[in-house]
């Protein structure tokens, strides 16, 4: 490739959530200018998502450019391989080369602000930013001491806007909002002048959050529609686009000739209108049975006795670690191997009457495992026929689910597992992932807990003002501008794992041959693709075998992280 190629630049702006299903009416009446001017000139269109449409998943299949069987990740939590317990995914829990460690590789650098799955963070030739799965404001940087450099020069960072006691005044929640794109902003432009890159990502989150939070107030057919507070909140989330529509403007304003412009969007959005409890309904079926009475102290709704049973078990856990020696602490550990796991395991598997059932949900989406023998602690499910017969019968059944009040189909397909996924860690993932329809249906599990009714309207934030009123679709966002990228064209058919092979490929460099995505060539001008033809190169993929052997997050963190997720209504 030429000298020209290889000093080549790419800047990407990652809007979570973003749909087009918003920025292309809001573009025509005119109120996005600078979507509109990226649009026209350059190449567009929607962006497939993985499935399900979570963000863990589909930003690690942009860091690795592979699909969850070949990176690990399926979710915002995972299963412990041989128990019923569950953790956070992390970086450490991805697999495969990052996009950052392939570039840095070449001898290019990288930045990267607030883009998720990059916790504990990578040591890489540039600096990072983490997203909110770092648990606080001390340990969110890569190198370290970025942290206080940006405080000195800008102020406190915001990692995040999610807390409780903030969100309860909805008018400072939407304050907030803007506050956080304006602090990530000023980031942004700090780090582009001030630090040398190759290749530069930034995330913004506030697109996410404002559609999960008040998609209602702006859809007057939504069930959670509130007339009078509309008159306050209905423009909430297009004046967060209207933010960073200006945000964009600003940005490519400091780019030179020889940067290429990538806009996309992790998953697309729209409406939540009902909320399906998949553990319910897998009871009224006969497929899974709860325990009258828990030996351990749990209620069946997994609420408050389950929550002391696991504070007063965590407190005393973190007591001796706090209190003991080192030494003693090694004896215990040797004493007694996986303490906290078992005892975590039992909080959740003491809900469920294992030798009658035959499959259960866990996740963040609509994922189905069978209690398999030999794979499930407790497992009655035999593989084989018996297995097949199983994910057929719940098959056929969720396609019968139809919503009670309006007999619409609630499930638009359920995929077996083999057909979304490849690769090595292909057995992480859930037996069944149910694909919700477009009416406005999820499922989100309470982790244990038995709900009173297989629907629900909506996920109720407790102790805030919040409804969980907009969820996430499988159609993101794209689009490109730059040296070589036709003008004013809408294509069909890009995922985002065909992004990290299209980013090497703008910056000169060699496309690894086990990534699982492809070069986007349909967006750039005959010529361009001529001089500079797509090479292939053969890589070690890295550390695909490495087992997470450490905890990455205190008691304290955990319960952080957890927060935030629930803010989102990731968990409940």
């Amino acid at each position: 490739m030429g000298k020209n190629s290889l000093s080549r630049k790419v800047f990407l702006i990652g809007l979570d959530g973003a749909t087009f299903d918003l920025i292309k009416p809001w573009v025509k009446e005119g109120s996005l200018p600078n979507f509109a001017r990226i649009m026209e000139q350059g190449t567009y269109g929607n962006l497939m998502s993985v499935i399900p449409p979570l963000t863990t998943p589909a930003w690690a299949s942009f860091i690795t450019g592979k699909n969850p069987g070949k990176h690990g990740i399926f979710d915002f939590a995972e299963r412990i391989d041989g128990s019923y317990d569950i953790r956070w995914v992390t970086s450490l829990s991805r697999h495969g080369r990052s996009l950052w460690s392939i570039i840095n590789s070449y001898g290019k650098k990288i930045g990267a602000i607030n883009i998720p799955n990059n916790y504990p963070i990578e040591e890489v030739n540039g600096f990072i930013i983490a997203w909110m799965d770092a648990p606080g404001s001390d340990n969110f940087t890569y190198p370290p001491e970025l942290a206080r450099e940006i405080k000195d020069k800008m102020g406190d960072y915001i990692i995040t806007i999610l807390d409780w006691k903030e969100n309860e005044d909805l008018s400072r929640f939407q304050e907030n909002l803007h506050r956080m794109i304006e602090n990530r902003t000023k980031a942004t432009l700090y780090l582009m002048r001030n630090k040398p890159w190759d290749f530069f990502a930034v995330l913004f989150s506030a697109t996410d959050i404002a559609q999960h939070c008040f998609w209602s107030y702006m859809d007057p057919a939504h069930p959670e529609h509130d007339s009078v507070a509309a008159v306050k909140f209905q423009n909430t989330i297009k004046e967060v686009y209207r933010h960073i529509d200006s945000v964009l403007g600003e940005i490519e304003s400091k780019l030179d000739e020889n940067t290429t412009l990538i806009l996309m969007s992790d998953h697309g959005a729209g409406p939540l209108r009902k909320v399906v409890h998949l553990n319910k309904w897998l009871e009224e079926e006969g497929f899974l049975k709860f325990r009258k009475e828990s030996p351990i102290g749990l209620d069946k709704s997994g609420s408050i006795t389950s929550f002391f049973s696991r504070r007063i078990i965590r407190g005393s856990l973190s007591f001796l670690k706090r209190h003991l020696s080192h030494d003693m602490r090694s004896r215990l550990k040797k004493a007694f191997p996986g303490m906290r796991d078992k005892v975590e395991g039992i909080l959740f598997s003491s809900l469920f009457d294992w030798t009658k059932t035959r499959a259960y949900s866990l996740g963040s989406y609509g994922n189905i495992y069978i209690n398999l023998k030999g794979r499930e602690p407790d497992g009655i499910v035999e593989s084989g026929a018996e297995y097949e017969e199983l994910r057929n019968e719940i098959i056929a059944r969720l396609m019968d689910l139809k919503d009670p009040a309006t007999e619409r189909q609630v499930v638009k397909k359920v995929y077996r597992r083999e057909e979304l996924y490849h690769g090595p860690f292909f057995h992480k993932a859930a037996d069944l992932i149910v694909f919700w329809s477009k009416e406005g249906y999820h499922s989100v599990q309470r982790f244990g807990s038995k709900e009173d009714s297989v629907f629900s309207d909506r996920l109720n934030f407790h102790l805030t003002k919040i409804r969980y009123t907009g969820h996430h679709r499988l159609n993101g966002i794209f689009a490109i501008k730059g040296e070589g990228v036709k003008q004013g064209i809408e294509i069909n058919g890009a995922k985002i794992i065909d992004l990290a092979p299209t980013i090497l490929y703008v910056l000169g460099l060699p496309v690894p041959d086990d990534m699982d995505g492809r070069v986007l060539k349909e967006v750039f001008d005959r010529e361009y693709l001529r001089r500079r033809p797509i090479e292939f190169r053969e890589l070690n993929s890295g550390d695909d075998t490495k087992k997470i052997t450490q905890e990455v997050y205190t008691d304290t963190e955990t319960d952080e992280i957890a927060k935030r997720l629930k803010s989102l209504g990731y968990i409940e």
